[in-house]
């Protein structure tokens, strides 16, 4: 039995690519079963995979019995001469104080600490199973989800791994009473009062009972499956978003026509991402938002609608717009620009001005946020600011007034106002993620050259 339930852990490390020759893991240890097994398999194999080992302990403060679990764990670490360390946290009051619930609060201390064991590369384990993946799938699916919602724990995120996700926790408790490892119990884990532990006091006994007795095993196998399926979905979904997507300093352009001959779950996919790129997270992205983006698409041009953090999404012409709101709707402000660094913080960007050398100008591909122009031709000052009633700018086929610009280059009414431009004058030399002055392109006749870069 033993040997069976190595090699299957063995041929789940090598699957999911777990550990690397050099390899410094984090074990997060309780005293309990799981993680006892845990530290007892990558102990007994670590010259195998040629890694080094850490054990960190939670001392939670919840449990009279708390001291001995932490003093067991230093005693078997300092037994197998691996180093340890142990974190003390009332989770109580740290809830409270939070008003958060005691798991979410027991969980963002516990790998907070395992993440400040860390150095660069090293790996944090932890002893999460078959039977907490069945858990987790059950609780995701009651509370609401998508594909990579039922894909559960992963086997590896960033750099905590799961090498024993593969076992059950019958499987567990075998290897310790076989290889005689003694572990500790922690009573919480019995009280129905956590929502986990009703799933897995009450929930699975009953279906294993009167529905199917595999439960466990079968959603295992189930989130395998969802998980394959997310990762084709997502290198799909980022296939095409490079195709439609233009991106911003703050903003996002989606190519409506291109987006519209995607199925409509791929759709929804997209602009989740959008959304999710510009706010730097989704956890307030809910399904009403992407279903308000989907109507957008269907909309009449100029139709806008607001989103959560200060974004806002409308329909300009073929393209549908996300893009942060203009703090304080700031219109009419005009910065000098100086050579070096100009930080610009009402408008949370930096402008980096540069003269440099003919090599940089020619190795450097200009793009929306970098753009170089013959720094001899500037008749004043650069500046940035909005519009100005004389303001023009000079294009291939001549110079037209920059009210005529906007409206060509279908940039929103109402944005207008508050569009950023480089000036000299009245002359608009560059209008930021547009289009460039003729006037001042680099000829061969340049002799200084400048940089001017945008920087969010």
């Amino acid at each position: 039995m033993v040997n069976k339930i190595e090699e299957k852990v063995k041929r789940y490390i090598e699957e999911k690519k777990l550990l690397s020759p050099g390899d410094t893991v984090v074990v997060g240890v309780s005293g309990g079963a799981d993680s006892m097994m845990l530290l007892y398999f990558l102990n007994r194999y670590k010259a195998y995979y040629h890694i080094n080992l850490k054990v960190a302990h939670i001392h939670h403060g919840i449990r009279q019995e708390a001291d001995e679990d932490r003093d067991y764990v230093e005693r078997i670490a300092r037994a197998w001469d691996i180093p340890c360390y142990i974190h003390h946290c009332d989770v109580k009051v740290l809830a409270k104080e939070k008003k958060m619930s005691e798991e979410e609060v027991g969980r963002l201390e516990r790998y907070n600490f395992f993440i400040s064991l860390t150095n660069q590369n090293d790996k944090i384990a932890t002893a999460h199973n078959t039977n907490d993946q069945a858990e987790t799938l059950i609780m995701r699916f009651l509370r609401g989800t998508d594909i990579k919602g039922l894909g559960g724990i992963m086997p590896k995120r960033s750099n905590i791994i799961r090498p024993i996700l593969c076992l059950t926790r019958q499987e567990i408790e075998q290897y310790c009473k076989i290889n005689s490892i003694e572990y500790k119990n922690d009573y919480t884990n019995y009280e129905t009062i956590y929502t986990r532990n009703k799933v897995r006091l009450e929930c699975i006994p009953y279906i294993q009972h009167k529905i199917n007795p595999n439960i466990v095993e079968n959603l295992f196998e189930h989130s395998q499956i969802y998980q394959e399926q997310e990762e084709f979905l997502a290198s799909y979904v980022e296939s095409i978003f490079n195709q439609i997507i233009q991106l911003g300093i703050q903003q996002v352009e989606v190519d409506i026509q291109r987006l519209l001959k995607e199925k409509i779950y791929i759709q929804k996919r997209i602009l989740f991402k959008c959304v999710s790129i510009l706010m730097g997270h989704s956890k307030d992205i809910s399904l009403k938002h992407v279903e308000q983006l989907i109507a957008l698409l269907h909309m009449q041009n100029g139709k806008k609608i607001t989103l959560p953090n200060q974004l806002v999404a409308y329909k300009n012409y073929e393209k549908a717009i996300i893009a942060y709101q203009i703090k304080g709707g700031i219109s009419n402000y005009e910065y000098p620009l100086q050579m070096g660094i100009n930080k610009i913080e009402d408008l949370d960007s930096i402008i980096h001005l540069e003269l440099v050398g003919w090599k940089t100008f020619e190795q450097t591909q200009q793009n929306m946020y970098t753009k170089y122009i013959d720094y001899d031709k500037i008749k004043d000052r650069l500046c940035l600011r909005t519009r100005q009633v004389n303001d023009y700018i000079v294009l291939k086929n001549g110079s037209k007034k920059l009210k005529k610009f906007y409206i060509d280059e279908k940039i929103p009414q109402y944005l207008r106002d508050s569009y950023p431009i480089i000036a000299d004058r009245q002359e608009v030399v560059w209008v930021i993620d547009s289009r460039l002055n003729t006037q001042y392109f680099v000829t061969d006749l340049t002799k200084n050259i400048l940089e001017i870069k945008v920087v969010k």
